[in-house]
């Protein structure tokens, strides 16, 4: 970027230290292909937000420096992105309130700085528009949340952890419309604010690419309403997976089936994975229920003021381990009953007698989960079942 929009201001000598910096990064990145082992390289063409920086980077220096080898080697990579792209308009590592701000950082970058001859300068922009469309359908204005599931998240309220998607918001809509707080640097992950001069450097070129009735829409709540998506992230997902949300005033429900051949997503990350996420308002703060992921396959139904779940490849030994926010009001609870502004009715086949513990900064059964503490309420299957573990959570809110 600083090559594109600066180089009066950088010395020749200078560029040349930086491009030839880009080109072993280049070469280097040649070296890079995915590995199932968790403690090896992951880089995919489905892993969304490196890869498609991998091809513009392969891309944009083949270019500069005139090797052809390397340009074709860009081309190639970003027609495997977008091949996973087309499938149903969705990024592959769909929905994370961090990474998806990366991947349309990458997608601006395709788009304003390679020739029109490019792949990628040909379908970025309308990749930004299909993400931008499945963001505005998320994105709860007055929560100030993308509603659930995530992919991979950095924490459970965008309010409290700094999300790259609230410096675009930002960038778009103002910082009292975004997820920011006033002071942003006492956030949690708060050192992703780096990222903020190069989202500002970008905003003019990509808010022209955001569907007008989406940037409007990003600031008034437009009603309850659903949203349903499709993505693919093999070779972890071994068939698509299918999301659904729903989205009310003060309460969102959003889950995705999948068959995987990992625990926690694609990432095999069980802490940033989150396949089923409940959001409400207690009328003081945002809090959550998010189901902590300890299977391979789930099938899911989401449709107002209910949440399914399914595990297809259970047994006797399943749980389901529902995380749950702390309270400003309620430091301790007993039952779902001490939830502030919720109601919560659990039903199912499973025990219904469950293990509550909580997950604390100072104290606790466990540590907190990305800076957040939270009560985990486990159910566990009856003594001698068989079938099809599965459980309900009929929710509503008392305002």
């Amino acid at each position: 970027m600083a090559l594109e929009e600066f180089p009066k201001l950088i010395s020749k000598t200078t560029q040349d230290l930086m491009l030839e910096s880009l080109h072993n990064a280049t070469k280097g990145d040649e070296y890079r292909f995915g590995n199932l082992d968790p403690k090896k390289d992951n880089l995919y063409p489905s892993y969304s937000n490196p890869a498609i920086m991998r091809a513009f980077m392969s891309g944009w220096t083949g270019r500069r420096l005139k090797e052809s080898n390397m340009t074709r080697s860009g081309e190639r990579y970003a027609k495997d992105i977008i091949d996973l792209f087309n499938r149903a308009d969705t990024l592959s590592e769909f929905n994370s309130g961090t990474y998806t701000g990366v991947s349309l950082y990458g997608l601006t970058l395709w788009s304003k700085y390679l020739p029109k001859d490019s792949i990628m300068a040909k379908t970025g922009p309308e990749m930004i528009k299909h993400t931008w469309e499945a963001v505005g359908e998320l994105w709860h204005p007055s929560m100030k949340n993308m509603a659930g599931p995530w992919d991979r998240a950095y924490g459970y309220d965008m309010n409290r952890y700094l999300s790259l998607m609230a410096l675009w918001f930002w960038a778009f809509i103002g910082k009292e419309n975004s997820s920011l707080i006033q002071k942003p640097q006492v956030m949690s992950h708060s050192a992703d604010y780096a990222w903020a001069p190069l989202f500002a450097a970008l905003a003019k070129t990509h808010e022209k690419l955001i569907p007008k009735q989406v940037l409007q829409g990003l600031k008034t709540f437009k009603g309850e309403h659903n949203f349903t998506a499709s993505t693919y992230y093999p070779p972890f997902d071994t068939v698509p997976r299918n999301i659904s949300t729903w989205v009310s005033e003060d309460l969102t429900i959003g889950a995705q089936s999948f068959r995987q051949i990992s625990l926690g997503g694609p990432a095999q990350s069980q802490e940033s994975y989150n396949p089923a996420v409940v959001q409400w308002n207690t009328g003081k703060e945002i809090s959550f229920i998010s189901l902590y992921p300890t299977e391979t396959a789930l099938d899911v139904q989401v449709s107002p003021g209910k949440l399914h779940l399914s595990y297809p490849r259970g047994n006797s030994s399943s749980m389901f381990s529902l995380l749950v926010g702390t309270f400003i009001e309620k430091p301790t609870i007993k039952s779902w009953d001490d939830l502030p502004n919720l109601r919560v009715n659990v039903s199912g086949n499973v025990n219904p007698k469950f293990e509550l513990s909580f997950g604390g900064a100072y104290g606790g059964a466990s540590q907190t989960v990305r800076d957040f503490e939270l009560w985990n309420f486990t159910y566990t299957m009856p003594i001698g079942f068989e079938g099809t573990p599965n459980l309900t959570l009929d929710l509503r809110t008392l305002q």
